[in-house]
């Protein structure tokens, strides 16, 4: 029987929120170990450590270090996001939102179908987003104990915060590298200690290769909002705050096939670029950080662990690339030269074969390692104008008034028929 020996030493590359509660959290799993920082600027484009933002499948990820939501939203580390408003982004120009959490749930058979079963035969039903209670908590402009928002976390405070956590919890600040059994490589899309490595590029499935900023428009609340462009998008995130004279940044969206290699871990944007739309680049790093406290290597190489440790990760990000690039490849938008183009561009299978089977029978089918609420898929293929071919097969027993009574009873119990302005 072959003994594994626990790892004794953790070196953490990196500057921000990434590399800060990857050091916390390896530290507090492993208490005998030593666990030490090494700082290293942000760069500009590591949007995970500049624009971080959680959604409610990793909060407990935060909560495990002493970070949880109802803490860091009491103390102005964070903000709640309810769900992302999009305008000019449907094929009629309707305006749409995906929340944050699930919808609501009806005992006569699933939301979706009974919806577009009333719709399809002219009766009068809100729009999807007014069964969401998380959309219903943003057009109101509330905090809704009964919804668990994705959260909008200020990086400096984060920083700060973490920082003083780390030292508390006995992590060690150094500016020279060290020789350790586990090195996490969180410095960015530069990938400091990484580089190399083969690298799969998304710019077919998420085409947004440049982010430019313009100057802060008025305070979007709880919301993030979207505007399609003939050029491509534009964006009004809260909290986030323009330098004079940006020009922006370019990116290399896509991912690493083999994050973790050797003794190398890389983690955040240094193993996966989504880009800027929906700010998934810390969600990513904190689902990237669950996996490897679940899968925690040995003092050794561990081929094995090592290989599922990349299986699962490159499920998780293909997954999210997926539902990003079903921003772009869900049927929405159509005019304008970037949206013209992509009529020509080729979308990952896996998210061709999501697209087929939606059109043809109006479902999503579930997947592993899923970081997503299901019913935000559901809302981006409905908003963008996507209806299936098929009717779902129970909501066919029920008659099309039927369907838009429950429906419009729902929706007056959430009491909601605006769309946020």
């Amino acid at each position: 029987m072959n003994a594994r020996s626990g790892l004794r030493s953790v070196a953490v590359v990196g500057g921000g929120p990434v590399a800060l509660v990857s050091a916390v959290a390896l530290k507090l799993a492993l208490p005998d170990a030593g666990v030490t920082l090494i700082p290293a600027p942000v760069a500009a484009d590591a949007l995970a450590d500049r624009f971080p933002l959680a959604l409610p499948a990793v909060h407990a990820v935060l909560a495990r270090i002493g970070m949880p939501p109802e803490l860091l939203l009491a103390r102005g580390v964070a903000r709640p996001r309810y769900a992302s408003v999009f305008a000019d982004w449907s094929r009629d120009g309707t305006k749409w939102v995906v929340g944050d959490d699930a919808a609501a749930t009806l005992a006569q058979g699933r939301l979706a179908a009974l919806w577009l079963r009333a719709r399809a035969a002219g009766e009068r039903v809100p729009p999807f987003h007014a069964l969401v209670p998380a959309c219903v908590a943003a057009t109101a402009g509330i905090a809704d104990p009964g919804v668990e928002p994705a959260l909008h976390l200020d990086p400096a405070r984060m920083v700060q915060a973490l920082t003083s956590i780390g030292r508390k919890a006995g992590v060690r600040f150094a500016d020279t590298p060290i020789d350790a059994d586990l090195t996490i490589d969180a410095g960015g899309p530069a990938r400091l200690l990484s580089g190399g490595r083969a690298f799969e590029d998304w710019r077919e499935a998420v085409p947004c290769d440049h982010v430019a900023f313009n100057p802060a428009e008025a305070d979007p609340g709880s919301c993030d909002r979207y505007a399609a462009t003939a050029q491509g998008w534009r964006a009004n995130w809260p909290g986030v705050r323009v330098e004079a004279g940006s020009k922006g940044i370019a990116i290399a969206p896509g991912r690493l096939s083999e994050p973790f290699a050797g003794r190398i871990v890389a983690l955040g944007d240094a193993a996966v670029q989504p880009g800027p739309l929906g700010r998934a680049g810390f969600t990513l790093a904190l689902g990237q950080l669950a996996l490897l406290l679940e899968l925690l290597p040995a003092r050794d190489p561990e081929p094995l662990l090592q290989a599922e440790y990349n299986r699962r990760a490159g499920l998780q990000a293909d997954r999210m690339r997926d539902f990003l690039g079903l921003h772009y490849h869900g049927g929405g938008r159509t005019q304008g030269a970037f949206w013209h183009r992509l009529r020509t561009a080729t979308p990952p299978l896996s998210l061709d074969r999501l697209l087929a089977q939606f059109a043809r029978r109006g479902q999503v089918v579930p997947a592993d390692e899923e970081l997503v609420q299901r019913d935000a898929w559901t809302a981006v293929l409905l908003g963008q104008g996507m209806r299936p071919e098929r009717p779902d097969p129970i909501a066919q027993s029920i008659a099309p008034a039927e369907a838009a009574r429950l429906i419009q009873e729902l929706a007056a119990r959430l009491a909601v028929w605006e769309t946020p302005a």
